[in-house]
């Protein structure tokens, strides 16, 4: 294997899927493609008959390529291009994040003389917390779907929708009030539509605890209070139930290793120098500058010390040392001033929590170094 590179684990991936399905089971799952696109790993998951949750074209067209059905495909990302659309059409169930992309989507439908099935994307009037709904670049405002505002597509059908307002969310009271919301926008929306909604998208919310402090989200809890809304809202509501994965089915399934190139000294201080610092991983560089306050930076920051970084060395003496890549930039800082057995160059250092947003955020064109590794490590396979 060639360092620096991403090792993604099957068996924990398919575990994490299992888990969902437990806490689910009135529910479709959607793997979210943009946490991690590596072809490999989508077609194992496709394989594990979940759905897919494509935020662009090139998501949809990868998801179609690697085993997914068109029915099992939700394209819901914004800013879609009448190309984008088109290129979609019949490969995915669209989701319209905006009146403009229900114009566009009309005009096709016309153009074609038939009538399009759509879902829309809705920034509902409500967050996570309970407080009132916020502005926000993403979907219609819950305030402007109404009746008289979708009969301006007379092409168009409205059948499903969606929304999201958190990623990275632990709390599993806030994400069963969110849940029971949705539900209730949901029942609005049919009375508005006039018309029974075929499929209803929750987003994410399921999130992964980056920190030692942080506590897993109560699946035994939420499994209880979810199945007690889905009972309650049954006679009202006999759409499909989407639960979008976000970074849950990756995130601790994937692992980031790269090796001492050289280490030196400097006025008292000691840096290893690797291979693949922001180019290969830039999430521990951009937490490295950033501030308390930043939350709301889903992917690029979650939080600081994020991952638990490891040596192969097996020295009994250790070091703090700054841990940077080879680019000719000093801000290239994947840790700063971090204990660790003393190393040597050639020996491995490893992150965690790097199997989604990780790779696919770097900017692997900096500094015309060699793009990073991919592997997805088969169940059963032994790790060195």
């Amino acid at each position: 294997m060639n360092l620096p590179a991403y090792i993604y684990d099957e068996s924990r991936i398919c575990g994490n899927i299992q888990k969902l399905r437990n806490t689910f089971p009135q529910f479709t799952i959607l793997y979210s493609i943009k946490a991690n696109p590596y072809p490999p790993l989508v077609r194992y998951i496709a394989s594990q008959n979940i759905g897919a949750d494509a935020a662009s074209k090139n998501e949809v067209l990868l998801a179609c390529k690697e085993g997914f059905t068109p029915d099992q495909i939700y394209y819901s990302g914004p800013g879609k291009t009448k190309t984008d659309l088109v290129e979609t059409v019949g490969r995915c169930n669209l989701i319209a994040d905006s009146f403009h992309e229900l114009q566009l989507i009309n005009q096709i439908a016309e153009e074609k003389e038939i009538i399009q099935e759509v879902g829309i994307r809705i920034n509902p009037n409500f967050t996570m917390n309970g407080r009132p709904g916020v502005p926000g670049k993403f979907g219609i405002d819950e305030e402007l779907c109404t009746k008289d505002a979708f009969a301006a597509y007379p092409a168009v059908r409205i059948t499903g929708m969606h929304t999201h307002v958190k990623s990275q969310e632990l709390n599993w009271e806030k994400i069963a009030g969110y849940y029971e919301n949705v539900f209730s926008l949901a029942v609005r929306v049919q009375q508005e539509i006039g018309h029974p909604l075929t499929y209803i998208n929750f987003g994410s919310g399921i999130g992964v605890p980056y920190l030692k402090t942080e506590t897993p989200v109560n699946l035994t809890e939420l499994r209880k209070h979810t199945a007690e809304l889905v009972a309650f809202y049954q006679p009202k509501i006999a759409a499909k139930l989407l639960i979008e994965s976000g970074r849950y089915l990756v995130c601790e399934a994937g692992t980031y290793i790269t090796e001492v190139l050289d280490r030196k000294q400097s006025r008292g201080k000691t840096y290893l120098i690797v291979a693949g610092g922001l180019n290969g991983f830039v999430r521990p560089v951009l937490s490295a500058f950033a501030e308390d306050g930043h939350a709301e930076a889903e992917p690029l920051f979650t939080a600081k010390d994020a991952w638990r970084i490891t040596s192969s060395a097996t020295a009994t003496e250790t070091e703090v040392v700054d841990i940077v890549g080879n680019l000719c930039t000093s801000s290239d800082i994947l840790a700063e001033n971090i204990r660790l057995p003393r190393a040597n160059i050639g020996d491995r250092i490893t992150f965690t929590h790097a199997g989604s947003y990780a790779c696919t955020l770097s900017p692997h064109q900096f500094g015309s170094q060699k793009k990073p590794d991919e592997v997805l490590r088969p169940q059963g396979t032994i790790s060195h």
